[in-house]
């Protein structure tokens, strides 16, 4: 109650504060399906799953050259229908989606954020799963004059409801409608907006809604940001940060509802609200604080440098390139990454298999982690679970290994990805080795996922090509 409360008065404060550039588009964002799973005991066959899942989504892209750049593209498919597959899932468990309105009259349609592809869609299906977007029902739909190299897919304009800024524009979007006998036409209808920040992964190739509104004048900054409020529920903002905003908007909707509440208790006592002043000052956190890095690797993906990892006050690794990814409930890291990482907590261990990419540590002594990046060192996955959800070792915890157990399982994991199972094999002591067939770059990348997003507001600018950070 106290949440959507706050969630409804910090964007109505939002859509109303006076900025020097353009107002940002803030979008409120929800975890299908509720918060990742925290149970008391872990249900590691789940886990398990949703681990392989995680991998496929990123094995779903390969690395080649463009000129003298390398570039991650999607991977060749092959069938008959293969040329219409885009990468990503709508109305996937699990994906973050906000709500897009669009046409007229208007029209709700989920559509979910994808921080691997780059493409904005909408798939409309004979099915009768997900949400749907009826082209022939909105008076402002212009049919596309050719339809894309995509096979089913074109490119018409609508009309696109921004909210917080009370704005409507023109936008064009690939629709994609699979025939009844294809087999994609059993999946479920809704949007998808691809955050990638490069063209190389875009099998569409139309226009980003973010790049249309930058040269509609709407935005003026070429940025989007994320904060996530708990496990289900955040906020996606185009066109700058929700970051000050959202402070000032907690300042001014901690003094209202606290005068809604003196006023329920005593109502012949007047409580006065905070002057202007008290809360410029109380807001007063300049652009200064955000940290910014630069995209490395292969382009593609936002992937960047973190500096060290620090485990209970000392440093156990340094300079491990990572990827941020939402939609990845997990934090992955190299075999040998984790392990090294896992070595520095005490008491902890492997699972066996089919288990062992996991690990257990004890559940009453979780360790104080920091993540450094240029600049600052951030504490991560401190705290404890949302309300609801139990776990004796917070929220570095995926659940005890068993009733009654002293040991969790941690929520860093070892990834396989770039790797192949090498079975009785030395070489590395590991239990694996490197499969250069593919070449996805992973096997030495973290996987950042949803539970840094808990910890760290995060800024990208698409343009520029830089990641910044500022502490929640």
């Amino acid at each position: 109650m106290y949440l959507m409360r706050y969630l409804s008065f910090a964007l109505l404060t939002i859509g109303s504060l006076a900025s020097e550039h353009l107002a940002s588009i803030h979008y409120t964002i929800s975890r299908r399906g509720g918060s990742f799973p925290a149970p008391d005991i872990a249900n590691l066959t789940y886990l398990l799953e949703q681990l392989k899942e995680v991998e496929l989504r990123f094995n779903a892209t390969t690395r080649d050259f463009v000129g003298n750049k390398v570039v991650r593209k999607p991977k060749r498919q092959h069938g008959t229908q293969s040329s219409s597959i885009l990468l990503g899932e709508v109305g996937r468990e699990g994906n973050w989606f906000a709500n897009l309105h669009i046409g007229d009259p208007m029209q709700e349609v989920d559509m979910d954020l994808d921080m691997l592809t780059a493409d904005w869609w909408i798939l409309s299906t004979s099915s009768e799963k997900g949400s749907f977007y009826l082209d022939f029902n909105s008076k402002t739909y212009v049919e596309a004059e050719s339809p894309l190299t995509v096979p089913t897919c074109r490119e018409p304009t609508d009309v696109i409801h921004l909210p917080t800024i009370k704005q409507s524009i023109s936008a064009s979007f690939a629709l994609c409608r699979p025939a009844k006998q294809w087999i994609r036409s059993l999946l479920p209808s809704g949007a998808y907006l691809g955050l990638a920040p490069s063209a190389a992964l875009s099998q569409t190739k139309t226009t980003s809604i973010m790049q249309q509104l930058i040269e509609k004048s709407i935005i003026d900054t070429p940025v989007w940001s994320l904060v996530l409020i708990n496990g289900k529920d955040g906020i996606y903002t185009i066109g700058g940060t929700s970051a000050s905003s959202l402070r000032q908007a907690e300042v001014e909707t901690n003094d209202e509802l606290a005068r809604y509440a003196n006023y329920e208790v005593k109502r012949d006592v007047l409580v006065a609200s905070r002057s202007t002043a008290d809360i410029e000052m109380a807001t007063a956190l300049s652009s200064e604080e955000w940290k910014w890095s630069q995209v490395q690797g292969a382009e593609g993906w936002w992937q960047i440098l973190m500096r060290g990892v620090w485990v209970d006050g000392i440093k156990e690794l340094e300079n491990q390139l990572i990827v941020l990814d939402i939609n990845t409930p997990f934090i992955l890291a190299s075999p040998v990454a984790a392990r090294a990482f896992y070595s520095s907590i005490s008491g902890s261990r492997k699972l066996p298999h089919p288990h062992e990419q996991f690990h257990a540590y004890p559940c009453f002594n979780p360790p104080k982690i920091h993540f450094e990046f240029v600049g600052w060192n951030v504490e991560v996955f401190k705290g404890n679970r949302d309300k609801g959800t139990f776990s004796p070792g917070g929220r570095f915890s995926l659940g005890r290994m068993a009733p009654g157990s002293g040991y969790c399982i941690g929520i860093v994991v070892e990834s396989r990805m770039g790797h192949k199972t090498s079975i009785g094999s030395d070489a590395a002591k590991m239990g694996f080795e490197r499969n250069m067939e593919g070449g996805n770059g992973l096997e030495d990348v973290w996987i950042v996922g949803e539970p840094f997003f808990r910890d760290v507001q995060v800024a990208f600018n698409w343009k520029e090509k830089k990641v910044g950070m500022q502490r929640v």
